[in-house]
């Protein structure tokens, strides 16, 4: 599997070089990339692509994200859509059928809820706290009940339910006294903690969105979210799976370890500079990750992507991003009627 590549450099060009990517800043090259290696580029803020580059990148099927400083998706590159186009015809057919997409939906939040289990059953181990044991009990009880839910809005309360179970335990996770939690918030991110959620689920949505793509699937139209304009539905089913092993696992480690500090996260006007905020569309209030934390977070996130774990259903080790794109692949079966899907389960 090829590389994710993230640029945060302001100001910064890639130039095609022989077989390689070449970033540059102030004219001087800084950094190199093959291009054999490459798989997808995400593209943070005012990084410019020569004409030569962006043809490279096409020709070769790249995956470029374009982001503001801040992280919010503005677009993609795209060479050529998928040709499967008989896969497309029964996702619409499917998914616009509720006694197909419900049970799916169903699968997708019991996969969901079953992973927040584990991140804090994980934590327990060294914390051995009795109010997070009865979190544990209540999160594997609404798993359950997600199994078995009987009408979409029975299984919207279920999710919620475990959302608000998971961050009272997630709060718990948190040791390290310079930071706090009190609850999942966002659209703004109003400390630091939820600013580093939001930021870490929007590049986790922007990598699944781009891996639906090319497995030949619409990412606008999902089994558990509904369709609304412009929203990558399928893509942020996905995510549900991965959102606890992924961007929580990440943001725990940052900030416990110490790799975060108070001093990385500021106001919008101190993350992304006053003519950013209007030029690129970013926020006007909140807490964001400044410009070195921005960097430290990317780091690690993409690290947590290589990582591998034992998946046992097919008994392999794979890393993370492999796991996400397997599970696109699990829903193009169960599209094709190939079996039915199987969530993603940590253990």
């Amino acid at each position: 599997m090829g590389k994710v590549v993230a640029i945060t450099e302001a100001g910064a060009s890639l130039h095609l070089a022989g077989e390689t990517l070449q970033l540059r800043k102030a004219g001087k090259p800084v950094r190199h990339f093959k291009l054999a290696e490459l798989e997808s580029l995400m593209l943070f803020g005012a990084v410019e692509l020569t004409h030569a580059a962006l043809a490279e990148l096409l020709a070769r099927g790249v995956d470029v994200v374009f982001l503001t400083k801040g992280g919010s998706y503005r677009g993609r590159l795209v060479s050529r859509l998928s040709r499967h186009v008989d896969l497309r015809v029964k996702q619409y057919r499917l998914l616009s059928d509720e006694s197909f997409a419900f049970p799916l939906a169903r699968r997708m939040v019991e996969g969901k809820i079953r992973n927040q289990r584990h991140t804090l059953l994980r934590a327990q181990a060294s914390l051995g706290d009795e109010e997070l044991a009865a979190i544990l009990a209540r999160l594997r009880f609404l798993a359950a009940s997600a199994r078995n839910a009987q009408s979409r809005e029975e299984l919207l309360g279920i999710e919620g339910a475990a959302a608000s179970a998971y961050f009272q335990g997630f709060a718990k996770t948190i040791r390290n006294p310079l930071f706090s939690f009190t609850g999942r918030n966002r659209r703004p991110p109003r400390d630091p903690i939820n600013a580093c959620l939001s930021f870490g689920y929007t590049l986790l949505t922007t990598l699944a969105e781009g891996e639906v793509a090319a497995c030949g699937l619409d990412p606008l139209l999902g089994a558990y979210h509904q369709p609304e304009y412009g929203r990558p539905s399928l893509a942020l089913d996905i995510v549900e799976e991965f959102r606890a092993p992924i961007v929580d696992a990440v943001t725990l480690r940052l900030v416990n370890r110490r790799q975060l500090v108070p001093a990385d996260f500021g106001s919008p006007s101190e993350a992304f500079g006053e003519d950013q905020l209007a030029l690129e569309g970013e926020p006007q209030e909140g807490v964001y990750l400044l410009d070195t934390g921005r960097k430290i977070f990317i780091r690690e996130f993409l690290r947590r992507l290589r990582e591998e774990v034992y998946d046992p259903r097919d008994g392999v080790n794979v890393d993370y991003r492999g796991l996400l794109r397997s599970q696109i692949y699990r829903v193009a079966r169960a599209l094709r009627g190939e079996g039915e899907y199987e969530p993603y389960v940590a253990r």
